[in-house]
């Protein structure tokens, strides 16, 4: 395969992890915050806990490098009910380890 080919595979299942992250805390977010046996709207869930709804948009649709990772410390700390030093860390490291594959592959 030609460089740009690989090139294209690593940022297309780069693409894919970034997306499959997003429906997984989408996902997630509905099973746990539900009212009268039907998930929670996005917008109700951001007015219940004070969350931008934008923000919230960004991060369950793969968008969230985008964000600062206080943004999604703090929605992951809602969310999961926990904001402890090891679940913040380990968000983190994949937080960074995602946005310095974005550096990466623009330098090969």
């Amino acid at each position: 395969m030609a460089k740009a080919n690989d090139k294209k595979v690593v940022k297309q299942a780069h693409s894919l992890l970034l997306s499959a992250m997003g429906n997984l805390l989408e996902s997630h977010r509905e099973r746990r915050f539900r009212r009268a046996g039907q998930a929670q709207s996005r917008a109700a869930f951001c007015a219940r806990f004070g969350l931008v709804e934008s923000t919230v948009a960004h991060i369950e649709t793969g968008r969230f490098l985008g964000l600062t990772f206080p943004q999604l410390r703090h929605y992951l700390a809602v969310t999961y009910a926990r904001s402890d030093a090891p679940f913040a860390t380990s968000a983190k490291k994949v937080y960074d380890g995602l946005k310095e594959m974005d550096k990466l592959l623009q330098q090969l």
